[in-house]
């Protein structure tokens, strides 16, 4: 498979995904990135967001991921993330509720504000990737 290239995903708790890929697009902290076969290194910084694998044969597995780092090296893209959910574990009901959560949080201090669009953005994620199921 010429146009493939091998991909893992690691959690601290489980080895979530291992491989070949024809594409990938990451959610990198600094936006949306998206890597073919023979591109040249890179690392980058996790964001949080929607991960998308496209396998060669065809269809694509989807993972929100949140945090770590990602590595593109001699043909092989890593990824260490922080936490990594299959598209199929998400649950629509609890990606909206915890929207909801999170936009009636009042943050009272610097610290507050931070981890509230910390979860701001993980359920934002989470709802986006239970919408491309069509569960909703």
């Amino acid at each position: 498979m010429p146009d493939s290239f091998r991909c893992t995903l690691v959690t601290p708790k489980q080895q979530v995904f291992d491989e070949q890929v024809s594409y990938v697009s990451i959610p990198s902290w600094d936006g949306q990135v998206g890597l073919m076969s023979k591109r040249a290194p890179l690392v980058t910084k996790l964001g949080q967001g929607v991960l998308r694998l496209a396998s060669p044969q065809g269809g694509t597995q989807r993972f929100y991921v949140g945090g770590g780092f990602a590595q593109m090296k001699r043909g092989t893209l890593s990824l260490v993330a922080e936490e990594a959910v299959p598209e199929d574990q998400v649950q629509h009901t609890d990606a909206k509720a915890a929207l909801a959560e999170a936009q009636a949080f009042k943050p009272r201090t610097e610290e507050d504000f931070t981890k509230n669009q910390r979860d701001l953005t993980r359920a934002r994620a989470m709802l986006a990737l239970s919408d491309t199921r069509g569960d909703a």
